[in-house]
């Protein structure tokens, strides 16, 4: 039984991305958990003086903001109807981070399932917004990012852009061979380079990349890119439809490029698909 967690701030792409988790194990039953950080109110409104009525504020805040869990839990449920659903909730005034570090640690958190504003926001998504800070400060666990304008589609087609720049020996890919059982997908990897032919680093990580996947079918793209790694994988997306883009997490490696903001500018096809961003290790 996969354990999802879906951060919520009650907004459209928040429930956005609720209603992609509850797709991505449709004939399975699921645990959902939903949280949601008040953190901001309370730290705005809390008196350095009169301690009660911090206390009070508290209360006050917890409580409706169960109140908007159990009206989304109810909305959500409601909207999934034929699909098999556990739905927990979690509020704090905590840092949102660290709200989700304490279930993954103490609820065996299986993904987290993450919105964002999609296009009109893609600067702010990738440059400072709570997307991010989360994916650098959780603990390691695959992470769903989905635009809002993002329309639901099966990930029945997902393409994995690697640099091929790091041992897959020591990587799990499980959450890819989970996908692609689950929606019977189509994987492509893709590996966008500048030069003729690839080193010999290229040559043994995929090596090692292949036998990691070596039960599940894919075909691999070798995209020579003389221009912007983003507009070859932009056209390639394109070209073959892809519904799922997934990358992996690493400090030197193609991930990283997404913080820089020419990248960020020009990553116009996240505006649609969602992202699978894959930790360094579990």
């Amino acid at each position: 039984m996969a354990h999802i967690l879906v951060p919520t701030d009650f907004s459209e792409n928040a429930y956005n991305a609720l209603f992609y988790a509850t797709r991505l194990y449709p004939n399975e039953e699921c645990i959902i958990t939903l949280v949601h950080s008040f953190e901001n109110l309370f730290s705005t409104n809390t008196s350095r003086i009169d301690i009660g009525r911090n206390e009070q504020l508290y209360d006050e805040l917890e409580r409706a903001a169960f109140d908007k869990l159990d009206t989304l839990k109810h909305e959500i449920k409601l909207d999934s109807e034929g699909i098999s659903l556990v739905i927990d909730m979690v509020t704090s005034a905590q840092p949102l981070y660290k709200i989700v570090n304490k279930l993954i640690i103490n609820t065996n958190i299986d993904l987290v399932v993450m919105g964002t504003k999609g296009s009109s926001g893609i600067r702010e998504v990738f440059l400072g917004s709570q997307t991010v800070k989360l994916i650098k400060k959780i603990k390691p666990v695959p992470v769903f990012v989905v635009p809002q304008s993002a329309t639901f589609q099966a990930p029945t087609k997902v393409a994995y852009a690697t640099d091929l720049k790091i041992d897959y020996a020591q990587y799990p890919l499980e959450i890819i061979k989970e996908i692609i059982r689950i929606h019977k997908s189509k994987l492509y990897i893709t590996h966008i380079y500048n030069q003729m032919s690839p080193g010999q680093t290229v040559e043994t990580n995929y090596r090692k990349l292949k036998h990691k996947l070596e039960d599940v079918s894919y075909t691999t793209h070798w995209l020579s890119s003389t221009t912007k790694m983003e507009d070859a994988l932009g056209v390639f997306i394109n070209e073959h439809d892809i519904n799922l883009l997934v990358l992996m997490y690493h400090k030197s490696g193609f991930l990283k490029k997404l913080f820089n903001k020419s990248f960020v500018d020009k990553l116009s096809f996240h505006s649609e698909i969602p992202l699978l961003i894959l930790p360094e290790s579990l």
